[in-house]
């Protein structure tokens, strides 16, 4: 009866699954819709100058973050419905870039995504115009939130296995 429950339990995952679905379709129809507005306004604007460049660069940029953050969260629905929902025999078609056989696969993958979007955060600011000791300070903490997920990634859980 015991074993019964727990295995039934598995199924409450679905909820982070379709949680993490919808986080996914709502940041990239946010992003999607930042480019329609971002366009429109360029095209309104029909301004070239130095100054918009650099306007529509950050902009680009938060987009792209935009995009990063949905990707994180859809590799999270896909690595978490098949590490605790699907069946083995059941072959979820995904890119071998998403292929998850373990929590450490998930995790790892997870971060490699964060880093790219801690790069961009990053990016993002330099281009904003920050002072430079601002922004020093900023890719300092990034700079060390990066090293702290990489020794996680490495010495975290043990040696990996060959």
């Amino acid at each position: 009866m015991l074993i019964r429950m727990i295995t039934a339990c598995r199924f409450l995952m679905v909820i982070p699954v379709i949680g993490c679905l919808i986080l996914t379709a709502g940041v990239v129809v946010m992003g999607f819709a930042r480019i329609i507005t971002g366009g429109i306004e360029v095209i309104e604007k029909g301004d070239a100058s130095a100054k918009a460049a650099k306007v529509m660069s950050l902009s680009v940029i938060e987009t792209i973050d935009l995009f990063l953050i949905g990707a994180i969260a859809y590799i999270a629905a896909v690595g978490i419905y098949k590490l605790f929902i699907a069946d083995p025999e059941t072959r979820l078609k995904v890119p071998i870039r998403l292929t998850i056989n373990s929590l450490k696969d998930l995790e790892d993958k997870i971060i490699g995504v964060i880093v790219a979007a801690l790069a961009v955060a990053f990016l993002g600011h330099a281009a904003g115009g920050d002072t430079p000791d601002a922004l020093l300070s900023y890719g300092g903490g990034i700079a060390a939130v990066v090293v702290a997920l990489a020794f996680f990634m490495n010495y975290g859980q043990g040696k990996k296995e060959s």
